[in-house]
């Protein structure tokens, strides 16, 4: 089977944030197949529609030989084993994986839809999705021209960095 490119956002805003994301993308590579191509820069932004720390976030582009629903089976797994409790869509987390892409496919079932529906309303996806698809067109359009719409790009970038490659 041929591989696959996917886009993942990583998001978290519970205890070290930064490690909690680097654990995640050591564990989807060493369990799950999945490779890590490139990792946008760490950014720190508010936690929208919830209480709590600001969240860290960054996207990351991957290959893989998963279908889209293994792969998202592999990020809720990834999840659950860094503590992530799935109840309240609105609480904090210590990991949040979202499958934004997988090639060009588009998909809407019952678990998954792609493109990511919100992706592009989002200034803490779609920015750090820009820094390393700058090519990239999402319903038709750059995605330059996007996150050039958003109404506020309310990132702060962060010092650390996710290691390509790292187990």
């Amino acid at each position: 089977m041929p591989l696959s490119r996917a886009y993942l956002a990583l998001g978290s805003n519970l205890g070290d944030r930064c490690a909690q994301m680097q654990a995640a993308l050591d564990r989807l590579s060493t369990a799950h197949g999945v490779c890590v191509v490139r990792a946008s820069p760490i950014y720190e932004n508010r936690a929208i529609g919830m209480q709590g720390e600001d969240f860290l976030n960054a996207v990351v582009e991957v290959t893989t030989h998963l279908q889209p629903e293994a792969l998202l089976d592999a990020c809720l797994s990834v999840e659950s084993s860094l503590g992530r409790v799935r109840g309240d869509e609105w609480a904090p987390r210590p990991i949040d994986l979202d499958l934004l892409l997988y090639d060009a496919v588009e998909l809407k079932t019952e678990r998954l839809t792609l493109p990511h529906p919100r992706l592009v309303e989002r200034d803490f996806v779609a920015q750090p999705l820009l820094d390393i698809a700058p090519q990239l067109r999402v319903q038709g359009q750059l995605l330059e021209a996007w996150v050039a719409a958003l109404p506020e790009v309310a990132l702060r970038p962060y010092t650390e960095v996710l290691l390509v490659g790292a187990s």
